[in-house]
């Protein structure tokens, strides 16, 4: 398992289609991904892309786990590679536990809140370096830049 590096919590992105008040689709420089996210402002309230011809936009992704698995191989991903997200592996960056959460890199940076009630576990558990494997809730946030 590799140690984990400094990263970012903002990431760059391709801002594929117009958002909506519930809906934005979101490319990955590099990828064949195309992530439906729940906005946290409306379509009128994004920032206009840097550039009408790459339309790069940049923001926060924030997700809910259900119960999570350490990963002993696999890398990063998300599935399915269009649409909203729903089983995602990465590698922890950073640990925030007042906040219960963990900054990882899933594909791009997420935090990634873990539901304590429900699972048992807690962010206090993990440490940076960590491969985890998990279900995300519905509904993950993307908040623009």
């Amino acid at each position: 398992m590799t140690e984990a590096h400094s990263t970012d919590e903002t990431a760059s992105f391709i801002l594929e289609s117009d958002p909506t008040e519930d809906h934005v689709v979101l490319g990955v420089h590099g990828t064949d991904y195309l992530i439906e996210l729940t906005p946290t402002v409306s379509g009128a309230q994004f920032p206009a892309p840097r550039s009408s011809r790459n339309r790069r936009i940049r923001g926060v992704i924030e997700g809910r786990a259900l119960k999570m698995h350490r990963a002993e191989a696999g890398g990063r991903f998300i599935e399915p590679v269009h649409g909203r997200p729903r089983i995602v592996q990465g590698t922890v960056y950073q640990v925030d536990q007042p906040n219960d959460r963990l900054l990882m890199d899933v594909v791009v940076p997420m935090w990634i809140t873990l539901d304590t009630a429900t699972t048992g576990q807690s962010a206090s558990e993990f440490a940076p370096g960590d491969l985890l494997n998990f279900y995300l809730e519905p509904g993950t946030l993307f908040t623009p830049a």
